[in-house]
């Protein structure tokens, strides 16, 4: 599967953009599961909200957008052949993933 995400670092970079990667996903991934899959196989530079916290779709941490949508990484689940463009929930960005509330 393809996956655009979004990388922005605001005391590195001037602009965002968009990085891709081909990922193997599994029957039952869920979109942490590839963003952890990316951060431990191919680029471990990657910010999110990983998994330690809740991983169960309550607290809302983990809140970005799977193709334009509203959605919580921890819970939801990918099909294999999609092609996902995952970025923030908000205009807010700590660093590429990762916002202020």
């Amino acid at each position: 599967m393809k996956i655009k995400l979004y990388r922005f670092n605001p005391m590195t970079d001037s602009e965002s953009r968009f990085d891709s990667y081909n990922v193997p996903a599994a029957s039952n991934w869920t979109v942490m599961d590839v963003l952890d899959y990316i951060s431990e196989n191919l680029d471990s530079t990657i910010a999110y909200f990983k998994h330690g916290a809740c991983d169960h779709g309550i607290c809302g941490r983990c809140a970005l957008r799977v193709n334009g949508i509203a959605k919580l990484a921890c819970s939801t689940e990918i099909a294999e052949e999609e092609t996902l463009e995952i970025t923030p929930i908000n205009e807010k960005v700590i660093r590429d993933l990762v916002v202020k509330p």
